[in-house]
């Protein structure tokens, strides 16, 4: 489990991260820009609003240069991985094929933040054993941590998964944990979302 003091080192130094530039003309990733912003959503034979035809430039924040800039940072590779994407019923997911195993970084686009939040606790279920992720480390958003690798945090209508659990551990140069990992990958988006 994550130190409390470490993981907030950990944070405060990401967040002090500049160059979150979103997609390009995106002005950044979008978290905060209004509904009317979002990709037009289809409606179904109810005429209830379905999901977006296509990820929000939040959601692909996970697979944009930034976040592949700092994953070879972290894991001191020689070039930034090129990850390959996936979107399906509002899920947009980013993985990354790497030397040491598999890296997933995923977002689900909700209708509204309680849905996200009944979709950001049933993940906690199928997780299984998770921690909290409390204090200054959860960035003042719901989140958790599973020893096994899996860090999961909250945003609006957004939940946000980095599953490092497909990696053999110690990971990278400095050795640290599968979840230490997703953690910081975790919070470089988080970072990127913030400067929206």
């Amino acid at each position: 489990m994550l130190s409390t003091r470490w993981a907030a080192l950990v944070a405060a130094g990401t967040l002090a991260l500049s160059g979150c530039a979103g997609p390009a003309g995106s002005g950044g990733a979008g978290l905060q820009a209004p509904a009317s912003a979002a990709p037009a959503a289809r409606a179904d034979a109810t005429g209830a609003a379905a999901q977006p035809a296509e990820p929000s430039p939040a959601a692909t924040m996970v697979c944009e240069p930034e976040i592949r800039e700092r994953i070879a940072q972290i894991l001191a590779l020689p070039a930034q991985p090129q990850p390959e994407s996936t979107w399906s019923q509002g899920l947009f997911s980013c993985i990354y094929r790497l030397p040491t195993g598999t890296l997933l970084l995923s977002v689900q686009e909700s209708a509204t933040p309680a849905a996200a939040r009944a979709h950001f606790d049933a993940l906690k279920q199928r997780i299984g054993t998770t921690a909290d992720i409390d204090g200054l480390a959860n960035l003042g958003f719901p989140a958790y941590q599973s020893a096994t690798g899996t860090v999961v945090f909250l945003k609006d209508s957004f939940t946000l998964t980095a599953d490092a659990t497909g990696l053999a551990e110690p990971v990278g140069p400095h050795g640290i944990t599968r979840t230490a990992l997703a953690y910081q990958v975790a919070t470089d988006v988080l970072a990127c979302w913030s400067e929206g």
